[in-house]
């Protein structure tokens, strides 16, 4: 039997690529495994052997089409512009209808698609979780006590009793307002680091917006999304455009690169604009450019993959806002653009080579000297943490949001 296109995939997006191979200088799981199927030329040579039946999509298909982070560099480098991300992600979308999500993936789009089960579990895991793990140097991380075979350290990001998002919460600007907007926290702020959430709303009120949680939100779907589990993905973005239905808003703001990619490429149906919150800093450079830290801090920057290429922010935004804080003293970074190795669920399908992605950002971040790393995704915050704390650095690593508000109190 003819095998069935992949779908979403025409012969002329996959013949668009031309084998040169840049995608193998920059891909992160290329550089670690060094085996053709890992990198973007050689899964897109494979989805055009199934489009036209040369090729079965069976299980071992499947596995290649998942070993990948997404971090869009191949995307970024091709020279003919090949729309990766949608052959990956139709890819994986096949390969889900067929074989349905592997049993990590399934269980990552179960949790956090279920906002009442994400936080019934994180209720109930809380007080266990600093029970039974140490801190982490990094504040809302927790360490697991022992090492874990072939990885080593490994690190949870600390449950909260309460959800940020547990009920409507209007928060008023200070001084001239410019504005209302609604904050989408997503899962890992609502559930996780809820005083990073608390710190972006205090950078945004200080900045004068008013700020508007809603309690009818729900996970932006990007795990679904990008394990191909297409059919949840809308639902989730379905009853988010229903939830900020009658809200009125000058735009909305995401402070996690993936949400703020996801709502950006993926809600073609949202009234109301939406900008990740390193562009809101951007554009009150003048204002940032008065708050002082209370002492002399050195940073350097890891750039998201989802806020550089997803959203294709400019890299210059962030490192402006950090040189225009007083007494704060900005590092570069060698490859600070490169991949963390989180991948969402990248890094619960293939821990080791996540592992081996993440060290070598670790090593540059330590090569830096720079007391902390800052950044503005949760899940690169977490990753890099952990990293850090395999390598035995002292480096903290922080959402951009936790070092300005110190410039505010």
């Amino acid at each position: 039997m003819e095998e069935k296109k992949i779908l979403g995939i025409s012969d002329e997006l996959v013949e668009k690529c031309v084998r040169c191979g840049s995608c193998r200088q920059v891909c992160p799981v290329f550089n670690v495994t060094h085996e053709e199927p890992s990198v973007a030329r050689g899964k897109i040579f494979l989805a055009n052997l199934i489009n036209k039946g040369k090729a079965e999509l069976n299980r071992e298909a499947a596995h290649f089409f998942n070993l990948c982070t997404t971090c869009l560099r191949c995307a970024e480098i091709c020279p003919v512009m090949v729309d990766y991300e949608k052959i990956i992600i139709s890819a994986r979308a096949r390969a889900v209808e067929k074989f349905g999500l592997p049993p990590e993936k399934s269980a990552a789009v179960k949790l956090f698609s279920n906002r009442k089960l994400l936080e019934v579990t994180t209720k109930l895991s809380s007080p266990l979780t600093k029970l039974f793990t140490k801190k982490s140097k990094s504040p809302q991380n927790r360490l697991l006590p022992v090492n874990v075979p072939k990885l080593g350290k490994v690190l949870l990001p600390e449950p909260s009793s309460k959800p940020f998002n547990s009920e409507d919460r209007l928060f008023p600007a200070k001084g001239k307002g410019k504005g209302k907007v609604i904050f989408f926290t997503g899962c890992m702020f609502n559930n996780f680091y809820t005083q990073t959430a608390n710190n972006v709303v205090k950078v945004l009120n200080a900045l004068g917006y008013t700020v508007f949680v809603p309690k009818e939100q729900f996970c932006c779907g990007a795990p679904a999304f990008f394990s191909g589990d297409l059919k949840t993905f809308e639902e989730l973005k379905e009853r988010n455009l229903e939830g900020w239905g009658g809200e009125k808003a000058d735009f909305i703001v995401s402070a996690c690169a993936t949400c703020g990619h996801i709502l950006k490429k993926e809600y073609g149906e949202v009234s109301i604009p939406v900008k990740e919150l390193i562009e809101v800093l951007y554009e009150s450079l003048e204002e940032i450019g008065k708050w002082k830290l209370p002492q002399k801090v050195t940073v350097t920057w890891h750039h998201p993959c989802h806020i550089v290429r997803g959203q294709k922010i400019p890299r210059h935004y962030p490192l402006d806002v950090l040189r225009v804080v007083q007494n704060l003293e900005f590092i570069d970074m060698p490859e600070a653009d490169n991949c963390c190795g989180m991948g969402g669920s990248f890094k619960l399908s293939h821990p080791e080579i996540s592992r081996e992605i993440q060290i070598k950002k670790a090593k540059n971040i330590e090569s830096t000297r720079a007391e902390m790393v800052l950044t503005e995704c949760p899940g690169c915050v977490m990753n890099i943490a952990e990293g850090l704390e395999r390598i035995n650095s002292p480096q903290k690593s922080l959402h951009i949001a936790d070092i300005l508000v110190m410039a505010l109190e």
